[in-house]
């Protein structure tokens, strides 16, 4: 009997070593192909921000053929730290220093687009996105994407939805030079300048967004400001060391 045991302990061992070893050479061998999804699916969000809606397969030529130009904001300044030496793969895995915050410059139709990369908290966990404002006047939204972990299906999950997210275009970051941000309003928005309707039964996930909003956007203010008053935004040499976040999302601004 002891024998027996022996073997049967023996036996699940090492079918338990043989499984997680196949797993790992699985998710070795996978790794590229997700790193490679991933950035696809963020080059798509981008272009979605401005309202250029493209297929995977099409994805990576089409950014390519809309991105004008990549580069930080230091954070509270109107300085701009360029990024000429970041590869496209760390375009796409950038974790905010707490200074420098990243812009995606994207042309569309002979007008150009500041895309900002959102991320916050939701009820149940992590949201994200991005925001899209015109360098025209630094002030109008022209578009957003929104994503999340684990909003609850049917209410906090609506964010994702082009009739939550439609609400935002037109809306303005400020007023009377004031920086308002957007905000989501539970009973009905009361004006057509920054608010938008919330989602029935969604307070915290739509506070979150708002929340979101404010505080990935108040960063580039001074920034924003500066462009919109025809100054020259002031050029610093340095590069900032892109850093590897490990989610599926940017998470540039916390």
């Amino acid at each position: 009997m002891e024998k027996s045991n022996s073997y049967i302990f023996i036996y699940s061992v090492a079918i338990v070593v043989i499984i997680a070893t196949l797993l790992s050479v699985a998710a070795y061998s996978l790794k590229d192909a997700q790193q490679a999804n991933i950035r696809i699916e963020k080059m798509q969000n981008i272009l979605s921000a401005v309202k250029i809606n493209t297929e995977a397969s099409e994805a990576e030529e089409q950014f390519n053929s809309h991105l004008k130009d990549f580069f930080f904001v230091k954070t509270g300044t109107t300085e701009v730290v360029t990024a000429e030496s970041i590869s496209q793969t760390d375009m796409f895995n950038l974790k905010n220093d707490g200074e420098n915050l990243p812009v995606y410059e994207i042309e569309s139709d002979g007008e150009s687009f500041y895309v900002i990369p959102l991320n916050g908290n939701g009820l149940w966990g992590k949201i994200w996105g991005f925001i899209s404002i015109s360098k025209s006047d630094c002030n109008t939204v022209q578009g957003t994407v929104f994503d999340h972990e684990s909003e609850t299906a049917g209410l906090g999950a609506e964010i994702v939805k082009e009739k939550f997210r439609s609400q935002f275009e037109g809306k303005h970051i400020f007023k009377d030079g004031e920086f308002t941000s957007v905000k989501i309003v539970k009973g009905g928005a009361t004006n057509d300048y920054n608010e938008v309707d919330a989602i029935s039964g969604s307070t915290k996930t739509c506070d979150g967004v708002t929340a979101m909003l404010s505080d990935c956007l108040g960063g580039y203010t001074a920034y924003f400001q500066s462009v919109a008053g025809g100054a020259a935004p002031v050029a610093v040499s340095e590069e900032p060391a892109p850093v590897a976040d490990s989610t599926n999302n940017v998470q540039p601004l916390n």
